[in-house]
């Protein structure tokens, strides 16, 4: 007995020296094999429905996702087996064990007991299927990119050029599906794919050919999902599903990115903070889904209710995620949406909300955060969230008068009474700001009308929000300086806080940086396309930079070049001008010496 019990405990400490000498081994050929599985699965995906195929290749299609599957349920238990704490693992990977199980008891109903689970009711259930593995195996990429992004943040990629890389990937992927024959109706160009895949990426909504003629659903479909993942950043959705789903830990490099991503000064809160963000949006989202769809069903707009919750997803995650992307060609005007108050109230807020920023929505709305301001009379909103709702609503409510008092005899006369017309600039305003949806047909404004909504778009959106432009913090500090400067004050004060010159700096170089981009990009599509108006082409390099998307529909009929410009512009937009400076340049330590003080005359 003793004997046998000796024998036991000495097979087992052998096995745990084992698992403890070729874990690390074991786990990064299973990483390695899981990232090229997944990739290659995601691509055989794509084909199947981008690509019209043969019947034989669509069964070998359904071989390799089932060789996938395959390794998926050995790898995990394999990781099971070189874990040290078995339970700690299953704790920490419950939404991968959960996923096993379901194909574990798919695979045993089908292939012993020949049953097969999509049987099980009696509608189709074979496409919900396929979109649970397809988002599966989704869901894997992108905690194996995490994976990547952080291998790459050793070899010491910076913050920056991982911004450019991730969104210049995402433009990539996105252009490639665009082009493929099922995504369209009749084909587009190699250059309308990528302004179409760019402008989705980076949340602007300008196009130049039709989204709702152009593309096929599926098409559709991609656009909505570039919207998505452009809004929130690639990089944030992969950090939350490695971290809540599969509970992976984010290195201190890794979180310095997300950190610069979500536009936060604490490190030690960022990854919270980017779960709060993907949570907050994905509710924000369905409750606009669910508002829309109701309408949408109660109107009786759409024949089928599949139809019906497509759009719905469409509409809402385009004005959350200010895309501005719209599957109509006259915009909203034949949605059902003009003359109704109820969608055009819930577009508002959508685009509202995402205009604001997560930090001001968290401050603002957090169950937290209200109760402990009824409790403590001290607890105020913080100073970012004051400064953006100050702003924000000074320029929504101050743009809406002006344009309602400059186009009530001209765009709005045909908007109904005095009411109507007030709210249709209201819905202008807000929506001009920073998503690009409009009710009122650009060309029929007055030329002050263009103008105002030019400086709205430049401002745009607050920081660590879907919105583009300067950002209304940026102004607020400028005009601080401004209000400073002409009452000879040699500090910036607002509200008993002092605001720091290096934000002064900051501010300035931002506003510089950006015109200059905005006009170096006008006259470069003034020299390739001489014909075009110069407020068109201001119009529309405004718009793309700052990734509104309102357009006067000019860039249809651009050339190959300018279009390219266009591109650029968004591109450049999206990620900031500073992120793409401290991308190009190298930071330089500031020597400890400082030179004498110089005087030269401005103004």
């Amino acid at each position: 007995m003793w004997f046998k019990k000796s024998h036991k405990e000495y097979a087992h400490s052998k096995l745990k020296i084992h698992i403890a000498t070729h874990k690390d081994k074991v786990n990064r050929i299973l990483q390695i094999l899981s990232l090229v599985i997944s990739l290659v699965t995601i691509v055989c995906i794509i084909c199947y429905h981008g690509l019209y195929i043969s019947i034989h290749a669509k069964n070998v299609i359904r071989w390799i996702i089932f060789g996938s599957l395959l390794f998926y349920i050995i790898k995990y238990f394999t990781m099971l087996f070189y874990s040290l704490h078995r339970v700690k693992y299953l704790k920490r990977s419950w939404f991968e064990g959960l996923i096993i199980a379901i194909l574990i008891l798919q695979f045993l109903s089908y292939f012993i007991f020949n049953f097969d689970l999509r049987m099980i009711s009696s509608i189709n259930f074979e496409n919900y299927y396929l979109l649970f593995i397809q988002f599966y195996f989704l869901i894997i990429v992108l905690i194996e990119f995490t994976k990547v992004s952080g291998l790459m943040g050793k070899h010491m990629i910076s913050p920056p050029v991982m911004m450019l890389l991730s969104f210049f990937l995402l433009i990539l992927v996105g252009t490639v599906l665009l082009s493929m024959p099922r995504m369209t109706t009749n084909g587009i160009s190699f250059i309308d794919a990528l302004f179409t895949a760019t402008s989705a990426s980076c949340i602007t909504g300008l196009t130049t050919v039709s989204t709702g003629t152009a593309f096929t659903i599926k098409g559709q479909f991609v656009i909505m999902c570039l919207v998505q993942l452009g809004g929130m950043s690639i990089l944030s959705f992969a950090t939350f599903f490695s971290t809540f789903l599969s509970r992976s830990y984010v290195g201190l490099r890794y979180q310095y990115m997300m950190r610069d991503i979500a536009n936060t000064d604490q490190l030690s809160d960022t990854v919270s903070l980017l779960r709060s963000i993907v949570i907050t949006t994905f509710i924000i989202e369905l409750v606009g889904v669910a508002l829309l769809f109701t309408y949408w069903k109660t109107t009786g707009f759409f024949q089928s209710d599949s139809l019906n919750m497509f759009y719905s997803f469409f509409y809402a995650i385009n004005a959350f995620n200010n895309g501005g992307f719209v599957l109509v060609d006259k915009s909203l005007l034949e949605m059902g949406v003009i003359g109704s108050y109820f969608p055009q109230i819930v577009m508002m807020l959508l685009v509202f909300l995402g205009g604001i920023g997560f930090l001001t929505i968290r401050d603002f709305f957090s169950p937290r955060n209200i109760r402990q301001r009824n409790k403590y009379q001290w607890k105020k909103l913080m100073p970012q969230t004051q400064v953006v709702l100050i702003t924000t609503f000074a320029l929504i409510i101050g743009g809406t008068i002006l344009f309602f008092f400059i186009e009530n005899k001209h765009a709005l006369s045909n908007q109904g009474g005095l009411f109507d017309r007030m709210f249709v600039a209201l819905f202008q305003i807000v929506t001009c700001r920073t998503s690009g949806f409009t009710v009122l047909d650009i060309s029929t404004m007055h030329l002050s009308s263009v103008m105002i909504i030019i400086l709205l778009m430049f401002i745009g959106g607050a920081p660590g929000s879907t919105g583009g432009g300067i950002k209304t913090t940026t102004l607020f500090v400028l005009v601080k300086s401004i209000q400073a400067t002409v009452l000879g004050k040699k500090r910036l004060e607002h509200n008993h806080r002092t605001i720091p010159f290096s934000m002064v700096d900051r501010a300035s170089t931002i506003v510089t940086m950006s015109l200059i981009f905005i006009f170096t990009s006008c006259f470069l599509i003034a020299v390739v396309e001489p014909d075009v108006p110069l407020m068109d082409v201001l119009f529309e390099t405004t718009s793309g930079f700052t990734t509104c998307g309102l357009s006067t529909g000019a860039p249809a009929t651009w050339n190959w070049a300018a279009k390219l410009i266009l591109i650029f512009d968004m591109y450049i937009g999206r990620i900031g001008t500073l992120t793409l400076a401290f991308a190009l340049t190298k930071q330089k330590k500031e020597s400890q010496h400082q030179y004498p003080d110089m005087y030269i005359m401005v103004g």
